[in-house]
């Protein structure tokens, strides 16, 4: 990525402070989480009731795998292809960070609850305590329901006296920006493509330093990634 490159100054809206600061996606899949939870329970219910040879109750992490995916490809407009190799986010992940030299990394493809994934992080260190660590999150199972909350209004906007949060717009992508003023903690997360997350978390550092970090990462060449997926082979590791 060219290193002149910077995303623009961020802008938040004009709203007033408001008394709480929860990103509307959590919401979001908190409640599609509840009501997945709720139909795996009721079809595993459904499985102990009389008769003379019960079915067997299905798993309840594929069960929620399974709604989640329904959901996904009912929302998403198809269903969503198997998560790229944790390798192809690694390599998205900086060499460095102005300042900052990279001291640890890792990555791994998983599976949880019926959905796959793969993510991918980097660690860098700097002067005395400052510290940020960069994460790559493919999130192709739930893509449909991370579309729906992307639709919904951002209005994020909170602050007190030990920092805030809002909903702000950096390089043209709608972004999530958290500060903690003890310990001097900021964070920032985007979703690209409707499909990726990526996240940057710092401590002992200023937002500026975080939203350079952010700008490190190749968002353009990752929502080019958007229609791939693992190779077969990759996939089943």
């Amino acid at each position: 990525m060219n290193p002149s490159s910077k995303i623009p100054h961020a802008t938040g809206n004009a709203r007033a402070p408001a008394p709480r600061g929860r990103p509307v996606r959590c919401a979001v899949l908190c409640a599609a989480l509840l009501i997945a939870a709720a139909s795996a329970q009721a079809a595993q219910q459904s499985n102990t009731g009389g008769g003379s040879a019960p079915a067997a109750a299905p798993n309840l992490g594929d069960a929620l795998g399974g709604f989640l995916n329904s959901v996904g490809a009912s929302m998403g407009g198809s269903q969503p292809v198997a998560p790229v190799d944790f390798h192809s986010l690694q390599a998205l992940l900086p060499a460095q960070l102005p300042g900052m030299k990279r001291t640890n990394g890792g990555g791994s493809n998983s599976q949880s609850m019926g959905v796959k994934s793969a993510s991918a992080h980097a660690e860098y260190h700097g002067a005395g305590s400052q510290s940020i660590k960069v994460s790559i999150t493919d999130l192709t199972g739930v893509a449909g329901i991370i579309g729906m909350s992307d639709m919904m209004p951002k209005d994020t906007d909170s602050e007190s006296d030990d920092g805030y949060e809002k909903d702000v717009t950096l390089g043209g992508r709608s972004m999530h920006e958290k500060f903690t003023k003890a310990g001097s903690a900021g964070s920032l997360q985007v979703i690209v493509a409707k499909r990726f997350e990526v996240d940057v978390d710092g401590t002992g550092v200023s937002m500026d330093t975080v939203h350079a970090a952010m700008g490190q990462v190749d968002l353009a060449k990752l929502e080019a990634m958007k229609a791939q997926s693992a190779p077969a082979q990759a996939a089943k590791k």
